[in-house]
């Protein structure tokens, strides 16, 4: 039985006819970019995540720099320092997360995590990106009590893998990533901002297309989804909650499955999650990758480094080698989970994993 780790394939022979039939008539207007198509998408974005404004971009990494990018003229607008701010980053995620702060000048400082990879709800700096790892929603309860000036702490959201549980928490704004590998993803690429904050939404508007609306005053790129994109995951966006409710279910199972083994499941049922990602820690995570290979059942580690580990991280300010997140980093594995996936296929993924702590 043949397991792949993504299940784009069969996504793709399930909606084939609807995704070819939404090309087509996005093709056949002629308007190729911000047409009806990303209009009818960003309006569904912002009542999906309870945000007064949503508006698309290229990617999520571009999503979260521009929204840094913003952050920063508004540092620099108020602030009587000329120096730039530092901003409290999760050590344990993509690197991508700490790319989008860096590329828009940011000082980072690389934060420990709990347990289950979220970074500490202590860390209080005047800026904080909180990162939902593998779908988890981080801080619950806390994140908007603090996203505003008042409270002294100003929060920005990497919500690449857990937007559909943010259920309106969005600090200043939160980035959507909208990756082939995603919850809810796009057939190409295609990112996000969904924000409350009016200025974010025009300058992010402004700057995603080189600053046009302001007569080329300001900096800015070229950074849109297409047409073909928007109207193809409008499709998807039909089925969002029906795959989503399969995630669940998936994972609640092998949480029950796995409950006296000694490994530990960092989906766990407590809190909000998005189950993007189900991720076992076990010390000899290499063993079962492979003993799960050999059963040709492919699973994939996230993160196998920490931020802290990469050579752009040399002078930053970081968590020793001690750290939790360091920990995670080293016995962290992923194992299959998709809607598509059958309860046969469940079943015999469970199985293997028990065969393997068995041995």
């Amino acid at each position: 039985m043949k397991i792949p780790h993504f299940g784009l394939v069969r996504q793709y022979k399930n909606l084939k006819d609807e995704l070819l039939d939404a090309t087509d008539r996005a093709l056949s207007t002629g308007q190729l970019v911000g047409g009806k198509y990303t209009k009818e998408f960003e309006s569904w974005l912002a009542v999906k995540t309870k945000a007064r404004y949503a508006i698309t971009v290229h990617s999520g990494s571009q999503a979260l720099e521009i929204i840094a990018r913003y952050n920063i003229s508004v540092h620099l607008g108020t602030s009587r320092s000329v120096l730039f701010p530092t901003i409290q980053l999760p050590n344990l995620t993509y690197p991508a997360t700490l790319n989008a702060f860096i590329n828009a000048g940011w000082n980072v400082e690389l934060i420990d995590t709990d347990k289950n990879g979220i970074m500490n709800d202590k860390s209080r700096g005047p800026y904080v990106c909180l990162v939902g790892l593998y779908g988890r929603k981080p801080w619950p309860n806390l994140l908007s009590s603090y996203s505003s000036t008042t409270k002294g702490t100003r929060i920005i959201v990497d919500g690449a893998q857990h937007w559909l549980c943010a259920d309106g928490d969005i600090g200043i704004g939160m980035a959507i990533s909208f990756d082939p590998t995603k919850n809810l993803p796009s057939s190409g690429n295609g990112g996000a901002i969904v924000t409350n904050d009016e200025a974010l939404y025009k300058f992010a508007a402004n700057y995603k297309d080189n600053g046009k609306s302001t007569d080329f005053g300001v900096l800015g790129t070229n950074t849109k989804m297409s047409e073909q994109d928007c109207a193809q995951i409008l499709v998807r966006t039909k089925y969002i909650d029906e795959w989503q409710e399969r995630r669940h279910e998936i994972a609640n199972y092998w949480i029950d499955c796995f409950k006296d083994l000694p490994l530990r499941c960092l989906t766990d049922t407590i809190g909000p999650h998005a189950h993007q990602k189900f991720v076992l820690y076990l010390p000899d995570r290499n063993s079962l990758h492979t003993h799960l290979l050999t059963d040709e059942i492919e699973s994939k580690v996230h993160y196998e480094y920490t931020l802290g580990d990469l050579p752009i991280s040399k002078n930053l300010v970081k968590p020793d080698m001690l750290g939790t997140s360091v920990m995670l980093s080293r016995g962290v594995l992923s194992l299959p989970i998709y809607p598509e996936l059958t309860d046969d296929e469940v079943e015999y993924i469970m199985e293997k994993v028990i065969e393997y702590v068995d041995k």
